[in-house]
């Protein structure tokens, strides 16, 4: 076998073990989105009763928890973006 054809023959196989691109490995999209801020709530108009004092209080309680929830959401999913990171480093 001539020099020639061991270079090319050489540098097929070297090519060959050549590693590939490197891929960037990207989280789970449901940990990427999060739940959407609430909008504010329309409370009716203070007449001074105790009846619309206590509907605009139950408005206002289910508007806090509802931005809790939202907020609860966007930390769990952080929490999961962050063990899934965690995992990817060991």
């Amino acid at each position: 076998m001539s020099k020639k054809w061991l270079i090319v023959y050489t540098s097929l196989a070297l090519s060959a073990c050549q590693p590939g691109r490197p891929v960037a490995a990207l989280p789970p999209v449901e940990l990427m989105t999060c739940a959407g801020e609430p909008a504010a709530p329309n409370l009716p108009e203070r007449d001074g009763t105790e009846a619309v004092q206590t509907a605009r209080d139950l408005i206002m309680l289910d508007a806090y928890l509802a931005l809790r929830s939202a907020w609860g959401d966007c930390a769990a999913k952080l929490a999961g973006v962050r063990e899934w990171r965690e995992g990817m480093a060991r």
